[in-house]
């Protein structure tokens, strides 16, 4: 009798098959909620990251418009750039405040261009990625020197990928309406004259792969053209900063008239009216 009570104190197979199918069943669902959490931080982490990037590219295209200047280009040949010209899909233009770390001989001035591209080292890249991968990279182009020579190349920075499409749009303040190149097509500029005007506004519309579409209108500065002695010129921040300009081509009237009134107040006095 004894030994028949302790036989029977032990599991039965069936009862351990049980405990193995429950501890299967918790650890595959475990595993299942591990992986999901995991796979939801590597999509929100890449989500952020490119949201980031995107923000980031804008904020460099903000920061180029908000320090826009009235300053046309010299070209490669013998002609001049107007200050800011732009079509469906890029535009190029002449900033102020552009930093000088290394000292370069060179002034504050600085002309960029934007428009979308492939970089050299990425096109092996994209035909392994395949033909459907239509995907491009969004450039920022900057010219070492402001008016050019025959030899005078762009630098191309890289500020975002994945580009699917890039429009822009300039909304002219004269007629009010939104036109798809600048300067307009009915510009009334004498020939060959330099294009001084600026849009009110530039719209630009970005297509991305994984973002879908992001489109931002840009408010630029308030220049108003003046006439002076040398040609014509620019003047921004109101009536205050007239004159102000680059190439000694920009000026005002005003003083011009003043030394012609005191001119002509001298000649009355001296024939003694």
């Amino acid at each position: 009798m004894m030994r028949s009570s302790k036989l029977a104190s032990g599991f039965t197979l069936i009862e351990i098959m049980v405990v193995l199918v429950i501890v299967s069943i918790i650890g595959i669902g475990s595993y299942s909620l591990l992986e999901t959490f995991f796979t939801t931080d590597r999509v929100l982490t890449a989500r952020a990251d490119e949201m980031r990037r995107l923000s980031m590219a804008m904020y460099r295209l903000d920061d180029d418009l908000r320090q826009l200047t009235v300053r046309p280009v010299k070209n490669a040949y013998s002609g001049y750039e107007p200050a800011f010209q732009g079509v469906t899909n890029e535009f190029e233009f002449t900033r102020l405040g552009a930093a000088n770390l290394t000292g370069e001989p060179r002034g504050n001035l600085q002309r960029l261009h934007y428009g979308i591209g492939y970089a050299e080292e990425d096109v092996e890249a994209r035909f392994e990625r395949g033909a459907d991968d239509d995907t491009a990279l969004l450039l920022r182009s900057r010219w070492r020197v402001l008016d050019r020579g025959p030899d005078s190349e762009p630098i191309a920075e890289p500020i975002l990928d994945g580009v699917v499409e890039l429009n822009m749009r300039y909304y002219d303040r004269d007629t009010k309406a939104w036109l798809a190149q600048w300067p307009p097509a009915s510009s009334t500029t004498t020939p060959g004259a330099v294009d001084l005007r600026l849009p009110q506004a530039v719209e630009v519309t970005l297509l991305t792969r994984s973002g879908g579409e992001l489109r931002r209108v840009f408010s630029l500065p308030e220049y108003a053209v003046v006439a002076g002695t040398g040609g014509s010129g620019s003047s921004s921040g109101g009536d205050d900063n007239r004159g102000d300009g680059d190439g000694g081509g920009v000026g005002d009237d005003s003083g011009r008239d003043g030394d012609e009134d005191n001119g002509s107040d001298g000649a009355r006095e001296g024939r003694g009216e």
